[in-house]
């Protein structure tokens, strides 16, 4: 073993230890990019329940047999399609998140290469001795929201994100006294629809901009919920509907710099009737260094839209700042969930 190696094996992170032990420009670097191009050709659902050759996907996708041979090759090997002795490719059960069809698709965020487009900016900007771009959130979203294409393939990624990683929000123990939530920036009805299914007392209120609203009134989860389920279109930064008594943020506040959360999080206690909470749910930063997610997840936040993941200390100051007090914290995967109330109805609590 060199002693490389083994600085490696002792890393403590595991992307951190794989990048290391496996860095090299056809290697790690090519899996997102594969994963990409096999999501756009549709290869999942492409392939023959009894398998296709790499001449029949070629001809169903349009693509060259030659990359595509090494495309499926390796995507073989990496477990996303199996290859018989004849030389027949089906799709496997891990390549079903490849799939547009499948239920654990995750086909238009694997497809998506908005992010590698940043960080290539970024890192030929370093390069000429130029400043970072500047990261908006109000540039981001105002671009997705250009075309209806653009702002439907940006709620199919939002989507398969929510089913991934807020599926245990509907059963916390939060809702029992609720009567109606609102979902605050919450796209076209993802994390509502799995509440308002779970606890048939709440109603709903979706609340989001314009275009997204729109994608969420012809087809949203939310279709088999909608005798319970208002959708309200507006500004977060601005006024809310006041008749919900919980409101609902999931991934939002991360999205923005410390003044636009406030402002998010005044909205809503302005919003709030007596006896009414906030509902934050975000990756939480630890306060010392050991490895998580949420630090990787800082960065793109900062790199993508000018937004930070944040410690309990930071969302504390958010929540003074908007006139609210944390009262309890409940684990939601790699998430939190953060409840808050007015500070002084939690201090007459406390």
């Amino acid at each position: 073993m060199t002693e490389l190696e083994r600085l490696v094996g002792r890393v403590a992170d595991p992307v951190v230890r794989q990048y290391l032990s496996m860095a090299d420009d056809s290697i790690v670097a090519v899996l997102p990019y594969a994963l990409a191009i096999a999501a756009r050709l549709d290869l999942a659902d492409a392939c023959a329940s009894d398998g296709s050759t790499v001449a029949e996907l070629a001809d169903a996708t349009g693509f060259d047999v030659e990359p595509l041979t090494s495309l499926m090759a390796a995507l073989a090997g990496a477990g996303f399609f199996a290859r018989d002795d004849r030389g027949r490719f089906t799709c496997t059960e891990l390549g079903a998140v490849l799939g547009a069809r499948s239920a654990v698709s995750m086909r238009a965020t694997l497809s998506n290469v908005d992010t590698y487009r940043a960080w290539l900016r970024a890192v030929d900007a370093v390069g000429d001795g130029r400043a970072l771009p500047a990261a908006s959130g109000e540039a981001f979203f105002s671009d997705k929201a250009q075309t209806r294409e653009s702002q439907q393939a940006f709620s199919t990624r939002m989507r398969e994100r929510s089913e991934r990683l807020y599926s245990g929000v509907a059963k916390l123990p939060v809702w029992g006294d609720a009567h109606t939530v609102l979902d605050i920036g919450g796209g076209t009805g993802t994390v509502l629809a799995a509440v308002l299914c779970a606890q048939p007392h709440l109603n709903g209120i979706l609340f989001d901009l314009d275009p997204v609203i729109d994608l969420a009134a012809t087809r949203s989860p939310l279709d088999q919920v909608r005798a319970r389920c208002a959708l309200v279109t507006g500004s977060f930064f601005e006024e809310l509907p006041e008749n919900a008594d919980t409101h609902l943020l999931c991934s939002v506040l991360h999205d923005w710099d410390d003044d636009k959360a406030e402002d998010i999080l005044r909205a809503s206690a302005r919003a709030l009737p007596p006896g009414g909470r906030v509902l934050v749910c975000e990756l939480i930063l630890p306060e010392t260094g050991e490895p998580d997610p949420a630090h990787w997840s800082d960065l793109g936040m900062l790199m993508l839209l000018g937004g930070r993941e944040r410690g309990l200390s930071d969302f504390d100051k958010l929540f003074a700042a908007a006139g609210l007090m944390r009262t309890r914290v409940l684990p939601v995967g790699i998430f939190s969930l953060i409840e808050a109330t007015p500070a002084a109805q939690a201090a007459r609590v406390t």
